[in-house]
């Protein structure tokens, strides 16, 4: 009786072929990022006036702050 079992068993799993990728796959809106309108730093940086690097500074540190709240 078990030998029957486990023959069926082995039968019915080389029928479905096991999928272990299956459930990995990543959906292509999960891949794509809203676009920010916020300015471009490295065109602000690259002016070259001293207010710009600080401005890029200001802009890294909230940034880094917004995403210390999100964890």
């Amino acid at each position: 009786m078990l030998m029957e079992a486990l023959q069926m068993l082995k039968f019915s799993l080389k029928q479905k072929r096991l999928n272990f990728m299956e459930g990995w796959i990543t959906s292509e809106c999960d891949m794509q990022e809203a676009v920010d309108d916020e300015p471009d730093l490295l065109a602000t940086l690259s002016s070259g006036t001293k207010s710009s690097i600080d401005r890029v500074i200001v802009a890294v540190c909230q940034d880094d702050e917004n995403k210390g709240m999100d964890m």
